[in-house]
């Protein structure tokens, strides 16, 4: 029995341990979700703003300015059959995050085999997680973008742009998706699905459209759209890699809290087992003190 109350110390040291680490891990990712929330909090009314401009540039074009063909064109909106696509996966670099990778990979897989009679995505990694499970599929990625660092988003970020511009600007892909972790809010996220290139051709709408501005281009509008399209493309990327990262941390604080509450739970059962088994040896003591005072008063 004693070897028994040794073995339940052990373990209930061991869990105790264990609990330290999850409740750092836990605090680490907090720390890391407010830095990359401040960077998305940021970014959000520039991308929001962006957006709004090009509505409305494209509205006031299609309006029939004097000056401009009747709508405004840039590459980004081209729309092609979709003969070759790329499919961008958007997951974490590291584990410890609940069912944030598997939710991700299993929907590029669904999206894989959607897609089964046209020739095969091209396929782009972000994280290693989604990579290495996908390669284990024997599926090929022709770019990774991996060690998803803080102090290396920007530069991530920019070759991960210029990539994507460059596939399709120059014709290799008639469309480009991307699988990514929506934010919703500071507790809950949702694996989403987006198409990102070409970009979606909408004017103002309702009430604003009443309300348009006519505005005066300086420079011509086709200059002025070459310039304002590839930013906005840009802002665009940089919240969809935004929202990914601050996701990540949703769900490795998540599933971090829920690791220390399950080895708080399994300590107390532990130091309960224990104490029943001290009782026991404790009551099995007394009762040989007690057998023995009688077996002596007996002779």
């Amino acid at each position: 029995m004693s070897g028994q109350l040794r073995e339940l110390k052990n373990r209930i040291r061991s869990v105790e341990n264990t609990k330290k680490i999850t409740r750092a891990m836990e605090m680490v990712a907090a720390a890391k979700l407010r830095r990359f929330q401040s960077f998305m909090v940021n970014a959000k009314p520039y991308t929001e703003g962006m957006e709004r401009l090009v509505k409305r540039l494209q509205g006031q074009a299609a309006g029939g300015d004097e000056r401009s063909s009747g709508k405004l064109g840039h590459p980004f909106f081209e729309k092609r059959e979709e003969k070759q696509i790329a499919l961008v996966l958007i997951t974490s670099d590291t584990g410890l995050c609940g069912s944030y990778n598997i939710d991700l990979v299993s929907r590029a897989r669904t999206f894989l085999e959607s897609r089964t009679e046209e020739a095969a995505p091209i396929l782009l990694g972000v994280g290693k997680s989604g990579i290495i499970a996908l390669e284990r599929q024997g599926l090929r990625f022709e770019q990774k973008f991996t060690d998803l660092r803080a102090s290396r988003v920007e530069e991530i970020l920019k070759e991960f742009k210029t990539t994507l511009e460059e596939l399709y600007l120059s014709g290799r892909v008639d469309a480009i998706y991307v699988i990514y972790s929506h934010f919703k809010t500071l507790s809950t996220y949702e694996s989403a699905t987006e198409k990102l290139l070409p970009l979606e051709e909408t004017g103002e709408e309702g009430e604003s459209k009443k309300q348009a501005v006519d505005y005066i281009f300086e420079p011509d509008p086709e200059t002025l759209f070459s310039r304002l399209v590839p930013v906005f493309f840009e802002a665009k990327t940089r919240m969809i890699f935004l929202e990914a990262l601050v996701s990540e941390q949703i769900a490795r604080m998540s599933a971090m809290h829920q690791a220390t509450k399950n080895a708080k739970e399994m300590i107390d059962a532990l130091v309960l087992q224990r104490n029943k088994v001290r009782q026991a040896m404790i009551t099995k003591e007394i009762i040989e003190i007690v057998s023995g005072s009688q077996a002596l008063k007996l002779k």
